[in-house]
């Protein structure tokens, strides 16, 4: 252990040491003046007789702060560097800012010798990997995603729920949810010579998720979730297609019925929707998406935002739907992506379709005990994307599970 945190302190910039540092995103809202310190990278620069005047981000948000450097101090700034300078944080001479730092002191840590920042498109990011963060898109993409990820642990541990490190490797592929990747070891031509049996690259959390909830136990914790990686070995590569992504999980126990998981679900996206209309900092970083996000979308997610309740409606009420407005494919058992993106469209907004027909649903999921040829399930269905989550009501029966051929799980 003691190893492990050596390795991380000597990996870290030393610059990230000092306590008293502010942000660029802190100083761009302080109006008092003072000695100041400060770290970050120059965006923009010009010489002006005796000074340079410099914009400077940090990366921790999209904010921008003007240094004056007089030459005495620093000769020479150029576009790209990475500096660290501290100085006098006073009122602005210019009309581009209310305040600014004049520099007393600046090292320059690193230079940049192709300071160009260009929005590349997204393939181009692909194949440069090390430069993404140059793309203001793709910065504060990681901004938000950053965010989130942070807000999701603290609704779920407000609702006492537990985060549980699924494994990433696995000898299941939860009923067979998606194409598998087998794990190998490079070195062998037998592909179960390094595990001693096949060990494939986890498709879903679920089956991990649901032992800890189960209430064949005698004892289990009810409430679980995590964000975990999932792989998928589809030949079809889109945004909606990914090799790997990562995926919100969550099991509840003790549930009976299909409307306290919708309840959730509804809880937990207008959450996220109403956070990201009620903080600056993701409103800024959400309007720089660019190629990630589309010109209304901002607009959708206000929507979504002042819903009170998302409509829910019955598989069979939807496929009408669908059939009615001719949008239905009678060679079709079940919805495609455009029926799913032509309902959210006509409920302006997010629909939890529910009660699909058990036979589209996997053995484990319960049926509705007034309509056994229905499932307790759902799909949320939302603009954009067709279907944003989805879940069931698992079968608690180990006898029911068997006689709707589960097999053998006395495990």
């Amino acid at each position: 252990m003691r190893l492990l945190y050596s390795r991380i302190y000597r990996a870290l910039p030393r610059f990230y040491s000092m306590p008293s540092t502010s942000t660029v995103k802190e100083l761009a809202r302080k109006e008092e003046e003072g000695q100041v310190h400060l770290q970050g990278w120059v965006k923009r620069m010009e010489r002006r007789g005796e000074f340079t005047f410099a914009r400077v981000s940090d990366g921790l948000s999209n904010d921008e702060v003007q240094l004056v450097i007089p030459k005495d101090v620093c000769e020479t700034v150029r576009k790209g560097d990475a500096i660290r300078a501290s100085g006098s944080w006073k009122s602005s001479k210019g009309h581009m800012q209310t305040m600014e730092l004049y520099v007393e002191q600046c090292k320059i840590h690193a230079k940049d010798e192709d300071a160009s920042y260009k929005n590349w498109n997204t393939d181009k990011l692909r194949e440069h990997a090390h430069l993404r963060v140059r793309s203001e898109s793709f910065a504060a993409l990681l901004r938000l995603r950053s965010r989130l990820f942070l807000e999701t642990h603290k609704f779920f541990s407000d609702l006492d729920y537990i985060h549980i490190d699924t494994p990433s490797l696995t000898q299941n592929d939860c009923e067979g949810a998606g194409e598998l990747f087998i794990v190998q070891d490079s070195k062998s031509k037998d592909r179960d010579e390094f595990f001693g049996k096949p060990v494939f690259l986890t498709i879903s959390s679920q089956l991990h998720l649901e032992a800890m909830t189960s209430l064949l136990f005698v004892r289990g914790i009810p409430k679980v979730y995590t964000v975990n990686k999932a792989y998928r070995a589809d030949v079809q590569v889109s945004s909606s297609h990914l090799s790997e992504f990562r995926m919100l999980e969550v099991e509840t126990g003790f549930c009976e019925n299909i409307d306290e998981t919708c309840d959730l679900v509804e809880s937990y996206v207008l959450h996220c929707a109403r956070l990201l209309l009620g903080d600056k900092a993701m409103q800024q970083d959400f309007a720089l998406l660019g190629i990630f996000s589309t010109k209304d979308h901002l607009e959708i997610v206000r929507k979504i935002a002042e819903s009170e309740k998302f409509p829910r409606v019955p598989y069979s009420e939807a496929v009408q739907i669908l059939k009615s407005d001719k949008k239905w494919e009678h060679s079709r058992q079940t919805m495609n992506k455009k029926n799913e993106l032509y309902l959210a469209k006509k409920f302006g907004g997010p629909v939890f379709v529910t009660h699909y027909p058990s036979n589209q649903k996997p053995f484990y999921v319960m049926r509705d005990p007034s309509d056994s040829s229905l499932a307790l399930s759902f799909d949320l269905l939302a603009p954009i994307v067709g279907e944003l989550a989805g879940g069931t009501v698992r079968e608690q029966s180990i006898e029911e599970i068997t006689k709707r051929g589960g097999g053998d799980i006395d495990w």
